[in-house]
């Protein structure tokens, strides 16, 4: 019986063989650009799981990174993947440092200075965040300026600096191409919440030039026009309102029941 299983042991290693190449493959003996092919299908795995927060196989995301920079080394990819790693599973002081250690990589890795901005933001600790997203506006290879303005224009709201704010705001519509209504709403709110009703009427009538009229355009014309005294033209807007959601019919309603109550006054 003995020797039967050696018999079998020694045919299952002889087919082993047949199958994978007649010879076992030693990890050296791998051409570089076999060996980086591998390394690369390793970094899309551990890509995949991280993109799609497959939190049940982050510990196999860490494993691929591993395998990924034993042949990529000091590729700014890996360090960035291993910040995102990091943030899903909650370990912040790693995630800052990963950051950091990409952007030193590559000093173009746009996507590490947004991050990093970001989460200095979200700390408190602004002037951080200002230097990053400066460096990225200042940046002539970086492609979403706007983007850095935005992002910004929020600290500068933080630090209460208004003016700084509208302008960068104002910059973030203008790098979007006018194609973003974020920065649109963003920039016409600041502006009325600093009662510079004239300046969101402009941007107002801007906004629906490029990207039509809503809802939101038609009721903060109105808000502008009654904040002027000018009624008629608030009443003008609200009746082209169109839009049936109850929080649109809301907002209608109640500035027309400000305009009317203004009206009574002003009688």
């Amino acid at each position: 019986m003995r020797q039967f299983n050696k018999l079998f042991k020694a045919v299952v290693i002889a087919l082993f063989l047949i199958v994978s190449g007649c010879t076992p493959v030693q990890h050296n003996t791998i051409s570089k650009s076999k060996r980086i092919k591998i390394a690369l299908i390793n970094y899309e795995m551990a890509r995949n799981i991280i993109v799609h927060k497959d939190y049940k196989n982050l510990a196999n995301a860490f494993k691929y990174l591993e395998e990924a920079q034993k042949t990529l080394k000091n590729d700014p990819r890996i360090y960035y993947l291993y910040a995102i790693a990091y943030q899903l599973r909650g370990n912040m002081r790693m995630y800052e440092f990963y950051l950091k250690k990409t952007i030193v990589t590559d000093k173009n890795f746009f996507d590490a200075y947004n991050a990093l901005g970001i989460y200095y933001y979200s700390l408190g600790e602004y002037q951080k965040a200002i230097e990053l997203f400066t460096k990225l506006i200042k940046n002539p290879l970086y492609p979403n300026a706007d983007i850095a303005f935005y992002n910004r224009a929020l600290v500068w709201l933080k630090l209460g600096k208004t003016k700084r704010a509208l302008e960068d705001l104002r910059n973030a519509v203008i790098f979007s191409s006018y194609t973003n209504p974020t920065y649109f709403k963003a920039l016409i709110n600041l502006e009325i919440e600093n009662k510079m009703y004239i300046l969101a009427l402009k941007d107002l009538e801007s906004m629906e030039e490029h990207l039509g009229s809503s809802c939101f355009t038609k009721l903060k014309k109105a808000l502008c026009y009654l904040n002027l005294k000018q009624f008629r033209q608030a009443v003008n807007e609200l009746n082209k309102v169109k839009e049936t959601t109850p929080n649109c019919q809301e907002e209608k309603n109640k500035l027309l029941e400000e305009i009317k109550n203004d009206n009574n006054t002003n009688d």
